[in-house]
């Protein structure tokens, strides 16, 4: 057996993980992190940006949203259900955190706003070259963390699973155990440990067991290999408590978001949606906002909603361009919507951008349709033809006009007409799971009876139990800005508890 030690020992190197091991490597104590992939930052980079309040890109930006405001709207928000001086404490450190890492040599292209309704929080990073937001441009960020960590001397020991902690007979943390990619076991001895293992959100049974929903059949999330659950398992083994635990939703219509995105977003516009009874179920305004259409759909039945449009309106975007424009996506035209109308419905396959390519061998039921009638609408989708019918033609009727039904804004209430109908079918996902492990604003993780678990600290998805009922889209880059944020953290009060009263040997 190999022994190793380290003043702190990290299990994961997502984000969460890379930033608790940096902040705590600051402090200048040895740190070990264990990561069973071969690379850090996990789901991280595929991601853009993260959130914070009062940064100096905000303010050149000459946007006026404080710590104050942020904290006001996001305790509303969540009914006040989260740990409210963690909150505080996050989105008091967040402009800072972009400081810090901007330290590292981190540029930003600035704050922006995910949809028209949020927030300017989301902190995109820059990629080298480029002037304009790139999809996983984020990795250039992990990449100089990383960098940063290596100089403070952060030993990353990748390909290595750790399999349990090590405790001693009053609760307190000593150490974990491992194995190496060749087999060896490891036993590492340390004073604190940090988990951020970053969820369950590839295992599909916790998934039905926490949550009540079957992947692939009510829910679509995107799984991050090797997102298992293992960190919230150990946890919980130390004498850690239970949180309530959630998924990130939002929405995305299988086999064409990240794939085909111009069909994608055309279908994602504000128009006509109905559910499986040919109802229509939501004001289309809140599309844009994948969290609500996801809580919408979530309660559905078969979990799913219909977005309907027709040639006429097909026609109309071609003329105007979209209705929404995503700064993900960015698809601002018609001009593929043509060939990627064809290339799926024929079947052929198309290279998968994102996180869909970690599902690209999976079979994925049609979830888009071109159809001559409403009756081979109800066909192909099994909608409730009678009651579609009755649907459109009132739908139609309130065209450019008062939105009897949901209020929405006339510009948006656009008659389905013409010769053929454009279907899709939309499925609640999201990025993983959220929360599970219980922490104080510390990080540091507490038992059911309210005390800590001594020398045992969480961050990250692990421990995200903030967002209430509901993840909180109208402040963009929330999840990654907690990942962060929760990180250094849980790094620097690792390194505090070494020196504190409550160090238990």
């Amino acid at each position: 057996m190999k022994k190793m030690e380290a003043d702190v020992i990290v299990v994961g190197g997502g984000m969460s993980g890379l930033i608790a091991a940096t902040a705590a490597a600051e402090k200048d104590v040895s740190v070990i992190v264990f990561e069973k992939g071969q690379t850090v930052g996990g789901a991280a980079n595929m991601g853009m940006g993260f959130f914070a309040v009062e940064s100096k890109q905000q303010k050149s930006q000459m946007y006026n949203y404080s710590v104050d405001d942020a904290f006001r709207e996001f305790m509303t928000y969540t009914h006040w259900m989260g740990d409210a001086k963690l909150i505080r404490r996050i989105y008091q450190q967040s402009g800072d955190t972009v400081k810090w890492i901007e330290g590292m040599g981190v540029e930003f292209l600035g704050a922006y706003k995910y949809f028209k309704e949020s927030n300017m929080t989301w902190h995109i990073v820059k990629v080298p070259g480029s002037d304009v937001p790139n999809e996983s441009c984020a990795s250039v960020m992990i990449k100089s963390v990383k960098d940063y960590a290596d100089e403070l001397g952060v030993d990353f020991q990748f390909g290595t699973a750790v399999k349990g902690l090590i405790t001693g007979d009053k609760g307190q943390i000593l150490g974990v155990k491992a194995v190496g990619s060749d087999g060896e076991e490891i036993e590492a001895e340390c004073s604190s440990v940090v988990i951020g293992t970053g969820g369950f959100g590839n295992n599909v049974n916790m998934i039905k067991d926490y949550l009540g929903l079957k992947w692939g059949e009510d829910i679509f999330t995107f799984r991050i290999p090797g997102i298992d659950g293992d960190g919230l398992k150990m946890a919980w083994e130390a004498g850690t408590a239970k949180t309530n635990m959630m998924m990130e939703i939002t929405y995305n219509t299988p086999g064409t978001t990240d794939i085909f995105k111009t069909l994608s977003e055309t279908m994602r516009q504000p128009n006509l949606m109905v559910n499986l009874q040919g109802e229509r179920i939501v004001n289309e305004e809140i599309m844009n906002n994948t969290t609500f259409t996801g809580n919408a759909l979530m309660r559905q039945t078969g979990r799913c909603g219909f977005s309907i449009i027709g040639e006429d309106i097909v026609d109309y975007y071609r003329k105007n361009g979209l209705d929404y424009i995503t700064v993900h996506h960015n698809v601002k035209t018609m001009d593929k919507w043509d060939q990627e109308a064809k290339t799926y419905l024929s079947g052929e396959k198309a290279e998968a951008g994102g996180l869909s390519h970690l599902h690209d061998e999976e079979e994925v039921p049609q979830n888009f349709w071109a159809c001559d009638s409403i009756e081979e609408i109800a066909k192909v989708t099994g909608i409730n033809q009678k009651n579609l019918e009755k649907t459109i033609e009132r739908y139609n009727s309130m065209a450019n006009s008062i939105d009897e039904d949901f209020g929405k804004d006339p510009q948006y209430m656009k008659a389905l007409t013409g010769k053929k109908y454009y279907v899709a079918r939309h499925f609640p996902s999201g990025y993983g799971s959220l929360g599970g492990i219980k922490t104080n604003h510390n990080m540091n993780c507490v038992t059911s009876e309210g005390t800590t678990v001594p020398g045992l600290f969480a961050c990250g998805t692990d421990a995200c139990n903030i967002f209430g009922d509901s993840y909180c889209f109208v402040m963009p880059g929330s999840t990654m800005g907690y990942a962060i944020n929760s990180g250094r953290i849980a790094g620097i009060e690792a390194v505090n508890y070494l020196d504190s009263d409550d160090f238990v040997e």
